[in-house]
C-alpha cells in the first residue's frame, strides 16, 4: 500500500519525531509517559514494559487523551526485521484491523510508526514499568530495525553506548517536516549533514541499518540513582 511504500522508499533511498514528554516515576519504578503526535507519521518508542499484551503494538497505541480509542484510518507500522519489511493495522469503528499485526510485541528499546490521520496533535499515553538492572540488553539485528532507549531518559545514543561499526546508518524522523534525516558511522564517528547527533527524547525511537552484523546495546540502570 502507498504508506507503507513511502516509509520504506525513504528508508532505503536515504540508505526529530518532534515530542512532548511528561514522566512520573513512583517507588516501584511505575510510570507513564506522554508523547505528542503530530499530523503525519510520527515514530514512537516503547519506553515502559507494559507487559505480555501491554506491550502488543495496537495497546501502546490505543491510549489516546480525550477519546476512548484512535480515530478512524490512524495506522500503526512495525518493521519486521525478518521481513525485510513493514506490517500495519489501521483503526476502523474502535479496534484494529488485522487484529494479529496489532498484537506484534514492540518491546522496551523497540519502537513503531503511528500515523495520525488528523489535522491536529493527539497526545499518547505509555504506562508502565521502568526497565532496571545491570545488564539490559536490547538486541540489534543485521538490517533494519526500529529502536530506542531502552529505559525512559532524555539523550543521544552515542551518551548510553549504542555500538555502531562502519557503515552503520542512524534515521531520526522529522514529524514535523514528515521527513527522515540520517547519519552514517566512518572511523569511531557519527557523520551527517545535519551535524552532530541529535538528543532523542522520552517516548522517541529512531531506524537503524547495521550492515555487517548483527549486535547487543546493553545498558545498566536504577531508577534511584538515574544510571
Amino acid at each position: 500500500m502507498r504508506t507503507k511504500a513511502l516509509l520504506l522508499a525513504a528508508a532505503f533511498a536515504a540508505a526529530g519525531i518532534s515530542t512532548s514528554v511528561g514522566q512520573v516515576f513512583s517507588v516501584n519504578a511505575v510510570g507513564y509517559v506522554n508523547v505528542t503526535l503530530k499530523k503525519g507519521f510520527n515514530l514512537v518508542a516503547n519506553p515502559l514494559d507494559a507487559g505480555a499484551t501491554g506491550n502488543q503494538m495496537g495497546n501502546l497505541a490505543k491510549n489516546i487523551q480525550g477519546a476512548s480509542f484512535p480515530p478512524d484510518a490512524t495506522r500503526i507500522f512495525k518493521f519486521r526485521n525478518d521481513l525485510n519489511r513493514f506490517v500495519d493495522a489501521i483503526a476502523d469503528g474502535g479496534e484494529w484491523l488485522p487484529l494479529a499485526t496489532a498484537q506484534e510485541i514492540i518491546a522496551p528499546g523497540e519502537g513503531f510508526f503511528f500515523f495520525n490521520p488528523g489535522n491536529t496533535d493527539l497526545t499518547l499515553t505509555m504506562v508502565g514499568e521502568v526497565k532496571q538492572g545491570p545488564a539490559l540488553d536490547n538486541p540489534l539485528p543485521k538490517g533494519f530495525s526500529i529502536k530506542s532507549n531502552i529505559v525512559p531518559q532524555a539523550g543521544t545514543v552515542q551518551a548510553f553506548g549504542l555500538p555502531a561499526q562502519d557503515a552503520d546508518r542512524y534515521f531520526k524522523y522529522d514529524a514535523t517536516q514528515q521527513r527522515y534525516l540520517d547519519w552514517i558511522y566512518d572511523a569511531g564517528d557519527w557523520v551527517g549533514a545535519s551535524g552532530p547527533l541529535p538528543s532523542l527524547g522520552v517516548g522517541e525511537a529512531f531506524l537503524l541499518f547495521r550492515g555487517t552484523s548483527a549486535g547487543t546495546w546493553t545498558r545498566s540502570f536504577n531508577v534511584n540513582t538515574g544510571t
